[in-house]
């Protein structure tokens, strides 16, 4: 059983610094089962994170909603926009690893400011492409 979600920006990105912004995401848990969130990363060159480990996990029942928030780097001159960025969690789903990958387009204000739309959610079995390989 794979777990099933809906992730989307939780409201405007407020500025940490001229490149920086704290982004906060709503995770809703679609599934029959708790998810727990390990870890979330922005992998795009546009708009990047590192790694977040989140210590405690956020553990999220069973038709409801957790929210996390990422710093991310994002300097898009006004108006311009950023296709094919990714939000990916970590998480543990029926006591197996799973990635979760939302796709998202991420729109520059007139301000600078990031705003993104989720286009896409897929999820993948961690070590799936080892398991192909053996």
């Amino acid at each position: 059983m794979e777990p099933k979600v809906h992730i989307e920006q939780d409201g405007p990105a407020h500025a940490q610094r001229p490149d920086r912004w704290v982004i906060s995401w709503n995770i809703q848990n679609l599934g029959a089962a708790p998810l727990r969130v390990l870890a979330a990363r922005l992998p795009h060159g546009k708009f990047r994170s590192e790694e977040k480990l989140f210590e405690p996990p956020l553990d999220i029942p069973a038709n409801e909603n957790g929210r996390i928030e990422i710093e991310a780097c994002c300097g898009e001159a006004p108006g311009a926009e950023v296709e094919n960025a990714f939000v990916i969690l970590r998480v543990n789903y029926v006591a197996a690893p799973w990635l979760i990958l939302a796709r998202l387009r991420i729109r520059i204000d007139d301000r600078g400011k990031p705003a993104s739309t989720t286009e896409l959610i897929t999820v993948q079995p961690v070590g799936f492409s080892e398991r192909r390989a053996g």
